[in-house]
C-alpha cells in the first residue's frame, strides 16, 4: 500500500538530491529507494572510494574529500550543492553524521538544500549507549538492564546476581554490533572488561527469534511522516532477512519514542521481544542497512522525506505489506570509462578547493 499525499502540486523538472557515502550499504539503500520512487530525481552521489558501488548507480558521481577535513569538506560540499542545485541532502556515512548536524543551518542557508539529519543532542544520546539507556528510562521506556564499566565496578556482583549470565559486554560508543562480545561466565567477563574503559554490560536478551529493526521518519514540525517494523535475522551484524507481519503496535511504540528525542529525519531503533513486551537496546540516528528492504515492503523514506519536506506536501503514513525478504549480494559490470571519469572529477575538484582556499 502506497502513502498518501496532499496538497500536491506539479513537478516541472527533475529534483536533484545528494546522497554521501554512497559505497554504504546506507547509502545503497538511499540510492535504490529514491531510484524506485515516483518522482522524477536526479541523484548525485559522493563518497571518499572510486569503487563505492553507489557512486556507478547515481545520474552523477564524484570522488569526495573526508569529512574529518572539515574546510575542505564543507566548501566541496556547498560548491557541488550550489553548481548542481541541489534540493535536498541525504546522509549514507555515519562518521559524516556529526558533521552535517553541526553544519545544517549553515549549509541549508547558503545552498538552498534541505539536510535529513538529526541535531547534535538527538546524535550525542544516540551515540552512547548509557545516555540512550538513561534517556529510554526517564521516559518510561523499557530497556535491558545496564551498568557502566569502570565506574560501576562497585555494583558489579550485586549486577551479575540479579541479571545471571550470559551478558552482553559492548562499548558505550560503539557502532552497531562491533565491539559486542557475549559473555557466558565470570572469568569471560572479567576478560574482556579488563583494562578497558567506556563500557556499558546489560542483560541478555535470550529470544533471538523477536528481535525488531524499526524505521521512523520524522519531519520539521515532529510529525511522523513514515515508520515500519521488521522482524530481522542477522548475518555479521547487518540485516540479511526481514519479516513484515503487521508489527504495527511496535511501530507505534517506537514513534513515541522517536518523538521523545525530538528526531529529525530518519532514526532507526533495534529492540527485542521480552515477556511480549519491547525491550530497546539501541538507536542509531540515521538510515538503517535494511532500507532497500523496506521499499520492497512499500515504506519509501527517502520518496516520504522529500514530499513533507522539499514538496511541502502533507504525507500520511501507509502501513508496509506483510511478506519476507531475502537478501543476496549481487555482483555488478561498469566499463573503465566510468572509473576513470571519477578519477578525472576528483582531481578537478581538488584543484578547485586549493583554488578557493588561495583566493
Amino acid at each position: 500500500m502506497s502513502a498518501a499525499y496532499k496538497n500536491m502540486h506539479e513537478i516541472n523538472s527533475p529534483l536533484s538530491v545528494l546522497v554521501t557515502g554512497a559505497g554504504s550499504v546506507y547509502g545503497l539503500g538511499i540510492i535504490k529507494a529514491l531510484k524506485a520512487s515516483v518522482l522524477p530525481v536526479e541523484i548525485t552521489a559522493i563518497d571518499v572510494n572510486p569503487y563505492s558501488l553507489g557512486l556507478f548507480f547515481a545520474d552523477k558521481g564524484f570522488i569526495a574529500p573526508r569529512a574529518a577535513a572539515e574546510e575542505s569538506y564543507y566548501m566541496f560540499i556547498e560548491n557541488l550543492c550550489k553548481d548542481h542545485q541541489i534540493e535536498a541532502i541525504f546522509i549514507g556515512s555515519t562518521a559524516e553524521l556529526s558533521f552535517y548536524a553541526k553544519n545544517r543551518e549553515s549549509l541549508e542557508r547558503s545552498t538552498g538544500a534541505k539536510v535529513f539529519v538529526n541535531s547534535p543532542g538527538v546524535l550525542e544520546i544516540c551515540s552512547d549507549k548509557w545516555l540512550t539507556m538513561c534517556h529510554l528510562s526517564r521516559y518510561g521506556f523499557q530497556v535491558p538492564a545496564s551498568i557502566r564499566y569502570p565506574e560501576d565496578t562497585g555494583m558489579l556482583s550485586s549486577f551479575i546476581k540479579s541479571s545471571g549470565f550470559p551478558l552482553i559486554v559492548k562499548p558505550r560508543m560503539g557502532r552497531g554490533s562491533e565491539g559486542v562480545v557475549l559473555v557466558k561466565d565470570k572469568e569471560q567477563l572479567l576478560g574482556n572488561v579488563k583494562g578497558k574503559k567506556s563500557l556499558i554490560i546489560q542483560e541478555y536478551l535470550t529470544d533471538e527469534e523477536q528481535e525488531f529493526t524499526v524505521g521512523i521518519c520524522i519531519n520539521q514540525i515532529g510529525k511522523v511522516i513514515s515508520q515500519i517494523a521488521l522482524r530481522r535475522y542477522l548475518q555479521e551484524g547487518v540485516s540479511i532477512a526481514a519479516v513484515s507481519g503487521g508489527y504495527h503496535d511496535i511501530a507505534d511504540y517506537c514513534a513515541r519514542v522517536a518523538s521523545t528525542l525530538g528526531a529529525y529525519g530518519a532514526i532507526n531503533i533495534q529492540l527485542r521481544l521480552k515477556d511480549g513486551m519491547p525491550v530497546i537496546f539501541e538507536i542509531n540516528p540515521r538510515f538503517s542497512s535494511s532500507t532497500g528492504m523496506r521499499l520492497l515492503f512499500g515504506i519509501n523514506e527517502p520518496e516520504s522525506l522529500i514530499r513533507s519536506e522539499v514538496l511541502c506536501q502533507e504525507v500520511i503514513p501507509c502501513r508496509a505489506a506483510t511478506g519476507m525478504v531475502l537478501r543476496q549480494y549481487t555482483d555488478y559490470y561498469f566499463p573503465l570509462d566510468k572509473l576513470n571519469s571519477l578519477c578525472t572529477d576528483r582531481l578537478h575538484h581538488r584543484d578547485l578547493g586549493a583554488r578557493l582556499q588561495n583566493e
